[in-house]
Formats: C-alpha cells, sequence, structure tokens
C-alpha cells in the first residue's frame, strides 16, 4: 500500500472524499469498511490505497454510500459533487522478505490489512531471527502509528499437528495479542486461534 492525497477546494462542510483504485475494475479505498476520507480544515485530504492503474476521488454529499467496486465510476450528480482520475505511475514490483525459521522459510507480511474491522499497518522491520534461531515478532509505535508483524509459511505442510513455543511476555501490553493458525484455501478451512496478552498467559 501507499498514501494518496489532494486537496478539495470550494468542499461544503460534511462532504467527504471517496477513493477508488482500479486494477481490473475499481474497488474502494483503503477497505471497505474504511469508505470515506476526512477533509481537513486547510481543504487537504490524505489517507492510504492499494496500488492500482489508475486512481479516482469522489468529493461527496454527507449521506452519499458508495458501492465497495463497480467497473465504472460513478458521474455527477446524485450525491456525487466532483470526480477526479490521475493514472498511475509505474513502479518496481515490491520484493517480499523471507526469513528462515524452524527449518523453513516465511513471508513476511509488508502489506496493511483490515482483518478484525480494524487497519492494521505491518512493517517488515518487525520480524527477525537471532543468533539462536528464536523468531521475534515486534510491535513498534512510531509517530502516532502502530505497526504489526505476521510471517505465513511459503508453502503448505498438509493436516498435522503444529506446535509453536512462547517465551517471554510479561512485557506485553493488555492489547498485545498473538494469532497462531492454520488455513486452507479450499472449501474447508481447519483453525486455530490463541490470544496473549497481559492477564493471560496460556493459549
Amino acid at each position: 500500500m501507499d498514501f494518496i492525497e489532494g486537496r478539495a477546494s470550494g468542499a461544503k462542510p460534511g462532504e467527504r472524499i471517496v477513493l477508488y483504485a482500479r486494477s481490473g475494475i475499481w474497488w474502494i479505498q483503503p477497505f471497505a469498511n474504511q469508505p470515506f476520507t476526512d477533509i481537513q480544515p486547510d481543504s487537504t485530504w490524505r489517507n492510504s490505497t492499494h496500488l492500482g492503474t489508475d486512481y479516482a476521488a469522489l468529493l461527496v454529499e454527507p449521506r452519499f454510500h458508495p458501492a465497495t467496486k463497480v467497473t465504472t465510476l460513478p458521474a455527477e450528480g446524485k450525491g456525487v459533487v466532483a470526480v477526479a482520475t490521475a493514472r498511475g505511475r509505474p513502479v518496481a514490483p515490491i520484493a517480499s522478505k523471507v526469513i528462515h525459521f524452524s527449518g523453513y522459510d516465511w513471508n513476511v507480511r509488508n502489506a496493511a490489512s483490515d482483518r478484525g474491522g480494524q487497519l492494521n499497518f505491518y512493517d517488515p522491520s518487525n520480524v527477525w531471527t537471532d543468533t539462536n534461531g528464536y523468531l521475534h515478532l515486534r510491535m513498534e509505535e512510531q509517530d502516532g502509528i502502530w505497526t504489526c508483524a505476521e510471517v505465513s509459511l511459503t508453502r503448505s505442510l498438509g493436516y498435522g499437528s503444529y506446535i509453536f513455543v512462547v517465551q517471554d511476555i510479561s512485557h506485553f501490553g493488555p492489547s498485545a495479542a498473538l494469532d497462531l493458525y492454520t488455513a486452507y484455501s479450499g472449501a474447508c478451512e481447519y483453525r486455530f486461534r490463541g490470544d496473549v496478552n497481559r492477564d493471560s498467559g496460556r493459549m
């Protein structure tokens, strides 16, 4: 993901920005459950977006309800005050970070997610292994923005029993959580979830 920003000159009180990124069709940004971007007192706006071939910013009235995906952008009228589009600039593909842990290769997440209904940012620098081969996952705050850590195996291990050993959780804050799960992308999903925080040290 990246950031997109602009200025809405002459916007009326209550009007907001709706962002779309095009990847085949137009997808609302940054997430379906966060479809609006607020306009600041100086008329500027800024938000995160998934990358696409084209981008669109719609100035909309307060009661406008945007679609999460469309093949054609809405025209002005029926709650849409103005529409602006811009072509995306080609960029080099982002190389995924891969680490080796416990005899396996793991992909390190670098894209934001709205899983759980709230926007979470991920930073690959929050994941590393030490000289003992232990995996470290960190949460870090910079300039008021928290970033998380996530790893996933590069290949499936199939059905079986999996054991994770977790050490040193005494410094976890009350809102910290560790999720461990297996998932199958077919018709069925087998999932194990364990939350670890200061009050509950068992999974």
